[in-house]
């Protein structure tokens, strides 16, 4: 977050980066720099360094289709320009990054995204939750919109030599927005979902669902009366159908009586008892 802040003013120097070439980097006239850059249709970078709270009060509002970033956390390194992270206390340490994600607010677009990376930190043996405080006080202060808390498993994490408690191995990834309509292409990260498949020739689900269990349920059922059944085989025969012309690629048969409620039998307070009364069966 914080690059440098003392560093002296000097010309706009070029540094060549793998991929992009040629790079500016400049640590004067941001507002000047910066909208050079955006009429330039070069892919290269523009680095500005300074105090990153200061630089970017000098960056025009609604420019920027996205931010990513990881600060310092609270209390793990010192740097040599000090800065973020270094705070006497976590309370100060939240309010300063809280301001400079106030300026991240305002020069980010509506249709934009801002991803925040943040690790948590202990003080007198309590772990004090900062990712939480942070987001929370985006969303109730700032009126950034929260949309998802991914968790970074870290699978190994660093070393911890403490021997009265688990080792912290994830860290949050928080996806804020500004507005309820903003730009996101899931289909570009989107995974291919599993297919169906012909084992033995029986039909085979994404999840290994043959349709055999649930024959076997309805066989069994003493809810559900001849004719139900009847009507039960026939749509499960033509879900079936469907798995296997791949038109759809998994499916749950609920059957009336069959399946376990998951808070409770009443119908004022789960939905499933309810759907099940009314419903011989459902997909």
């Amino acid at each position: 977050m914080r690059i440098e802040d003392d560093a002296p003013s000097q010309s706009p120097q070029n540094l060549r980066l793998p991929l992009f070439g040629d790079c500016l980097i400049v640590n004067q006239d941001f507002q000047e720099q910066f909208e050079n850059y955006r009429v330039n249709k070069s892919i290269a970078p523009l680095l500005l360094l300074g105090d990153v709270l200061e630089v970017m009060k000098e960056l025009p509002s609604d420019s920027f289709d996205c931010c990513m970033t990881s600060p310092p956390y609270w209390g793990k390194r010192e740097y040599d320009a000090g800065g973020i992270g270094w705070e006497p206390d976590f309370k100060t340490y939240v309010d300063n990054l809280c301001s400079v994600f106030s300026e991240v607010h305002r020069v980010l677009k509506k249709t934009g995204s801002f991803w925040l990376n943040i690790g948590d930190s202990y003080y007198h043996k309590n772990l004090l939750g900062l990712p939480w405080r942070i987001a929370l006080n985006l969303t109730d202060n700032q009126g950034w919109i929260l949309r998802n808390s991914v968790i970074w498993n870290k699978v190994k994490g660093g070393p911890d030599h403490s021997k009265d408690r688990l080792r912290n191995i994830h860290e949050n990834l928080f996806h804020f927005v500004k507005s309820p309509k903003y730009y996101y292409d899931i289909d570009s990260i989107r995974s291919s979902p599993r297919k169906t498949k012909v084992v033995n020739g029986s039909v085979v689900s994404a999840t290994g669902v043959t349709g055999i269990r649930y024959k076997r349920k309805i066989e069994l059922s003493t809810d559900l009366s001849e004719n139900e059944k009847r009507n039960a085989y026939q749509a499960l025969e033509e879900i079936l159908r469907q798995v296997s012309d791949g038109i759809i690629s998994d499916f749950r048969m609920i059957i009336r009586g069959q399946q376990r409620t998951t808070h409770s039998d009443s119908e004022k307070v789960s939905g499933r008892p309810k759907n099940s009364k009314k419903k011989d069966f459902t997909f």
